[in-house]
């Protein structure tokens, strides 16, 4: 079957002709497009002038309002306002000729700008007026003809510039309305010309690929039915020709692996048969690892349980020696207070001693005097006798001496008493002061015994602390130790576990293999039945 034009010419040519349609619409739409944008641009220049002329008619009137509240009340704040105003108004004027471009328009508001002046001149002449009271002629210049001749004159300029730019902005809308509706009637009538072109071309190649395609159809109906020995002739050298020859080819194909997979489907059955076998016994090996791996992970959680505790253990230990050390510091700084104690004490035993002797020595002093004041008690009464007698021999004139030899006497023999009192209380503190001596050696003994023992008691309780001191960084290195075992018993526990968890997704994995292989070799036995309905050539 002959074909007078192929395929791959004719889809190009069909929309190589929509192609060039969308082209000239297009660049007709972007024409239009174009001036529908400089309409919109000029008709938002001829609104921003037409507000700019707005504001200076505002400002003039503002200026004129506030210079009126200024001449009837003289309050500075009408004029301060009125002056901001004209600087407001020379921004708009300043702005204004900036921003026209239209000859005509330029013009007018060239010619409306000395009136203005001449307006703002007029009122600053009626502000000096003011200034100076001079009230009737602020009067007259506000009421004269030339103040009003200017007022009505800019409200004429001022009228015609926006009639004039009425005028202008009808026109651009009207140029922007008519591009508008171009511009629909373009767009409208592209998508039009594309649909039918597009419809034309769709319904040419469907005749001509629908007539070409029924043969191959039929030849494809036979190879789906599994029939493969189908005889398919092309003798076209079109499209649907080269289509013809890469179906005979893939009947070829097909013949050939289908015998293929009718052999291999034999062996694919046996080798699935065998795999199954051997993956169920290997899952039944690794249910018994995960069995073992398990007993293992609990036993390696008591003993890591075990060991945490005698790492607490431990712990408890360490903190108890560190008590006992501070408490031996304690006890030993507590000793070496008492030694020193002991020692002042045997110090001032010695020191009270010497102090004994010194009053023994003392009292052995007041015997001497003790005995001169009997002798001397003794010479008295002598005395006191012998002038006794005198007195008697001398009778009646002796009388009075003799009252004084017998107080004498009764002195002498008073102390005598008093001196032999005294004498007893010498001796009885001799005899204290001796008693307190030798009890005082013997406390003194004592003392110094009770240094030498509290010394040797603070020198092997040094020995004690220094080896429960090193005890502590032994304790410490132990604790150390079990902490470490702690870990690795933790590390192998949770290796165990890992080992476990991957024993169990292995058993899975194999059960799931063992499922697959289960799936396969049905698949390979439903392959085998379904290749089995195909009519393949002998090779």
């Amino acid at each position: 079957m002959k074909q007078g034009l192929k395929i791959n010419q004719l889809v190009p040519v069909g929309f190589g002709i929509v192609i060039i349609v969308t082209m000239i619409t297009s660049l007709m739409s972007k024409s239009t497009t174009d001036t529908l944008i400089e309409s919109i641009n000029d008709i938002s220049y001829i609104y921003q002038v037409q507000e700019n002329i707005q504001e200076i008619e505002a400002y003039l009137l503002a200026i004129e309002s506030r210079n009126m509240g200024y001449m009837f009340s003289g309050r500075e704040y009408f004029l301060e306002r009125s002056k901001l105003s004209e600087e407001e108004l020379k921004k708009s004027i300043a702005d204004i000729n900036i921003l026209v471009t239209d000859p005509e328009q330029r013009k007018r508001i060239a010619e409306v700008q000395p009136l203005i002046q001449n307006k703002i001149d007029i009122i600053l002449d009626i502000r000096r007026l003011k200034a100076a009271n001079r009230e009737q002629e602020m009067r007259e210049l506000f009421l004269s003809n030339e103040n009003r001749e200017v007022t009505d004159e800019l409200t004429r300029r001022f009228a015609e510039i926006g009639e004039a730019g009425d005028q202008n902005l009808a026109t651009k809308k009207e140029r922007a309305i008519q591009a508008q509706s171009f511009l629909n009637y373009v767009n409208w009538g592209s998508i039009l010309i594309v649909l039918i072109i597009a419809i034309l071309v769709s319904i040419v190649m469907t005749n001509i690929l629908q007539r070409a395609l029924d043969k191959a159809v039929k030849a494809a109906e036979q190879v789906s039915l599994g029939d493969l020995t189908t005889k398919l002739d092309e003798t076209s050298d079109d499209d649907i020709g080269k289509l013809f020859i890469a179906l005979k080819k893939m009947v070829q194909n097909l013949n050939s692996l289908i015998r293929q997979v009718q052999h291999s489907g034999i062996q694919v059955t046996t080798s699935s048969t065998q795999i199954a076998a051997s993956g169920k016994q290997l899952e039944a090996t690794m249910t018994e690892q995960v069995a073992s791996t398990n007993e293992v992970v609990a036993t390696t959680r008591e003993i890591t349980a075990t060991t945490n505790e005698l790492v607490k253990t431990m712990l408890v230990v360490v903190d108890m020696i560190e008590v006992g050390n501070k408490a031996a510091d304690g006890g030993k700084k507590d000793l070496a207070r008492m030694e020193t104690t002991m020692r002042q004490l045997a110090a001032a035993t010695d020191s009270i001693s010497t102090k004994l002797g010194i009053i023994s020595e003392k009292a052995n002093n007041i015997n001497g005097v003790v005995a001169t004041i009997t002798k001397v008690a003794d010479q008295t009464n002598l005395l006191s006798l012998n002038a006794a007698i005198e007195a008697e021999k001398a009778g009646e004139y002796g009388l009075g001496f003799a009252v004084v030899a017998r107080e004498i006497r009764r002195l002498a023999d008073q102390a005598a008493i008093a001196t032999l009192d005294i004498e007893q209380m010498v001796k009885e503190m001799q005899g204290a002061v001796s008693t307190g001596v030798m009890e005082m050696d013997k406390f003194s003994r004592e003392v110094e015994q009770g240094v030498g023992d509290v010394q040797k008691t603070s020198d092997q309780l040094t020995v004690i602390i220094e080896q429960v001191q090193a005890l502590g960084p032994q304790f410490t290195f132990v604790n150390q130790g079990m902490e470490a075992q702690a870990q690795g018993t933790q590390q192998i526990s949770e290796a165990m576990r890992q080992l476990s968890e991957s024993s169990a997704q292995t058993a899975s994995a194999l059960r799931e293999t063992n499922s697959a292989i289960e799936q396969l070799n049905e698949a390979a036995q439903n392959l085998r039945r379904e290749v089995a309905g195909f009519k393949v050539q002998e090779a």
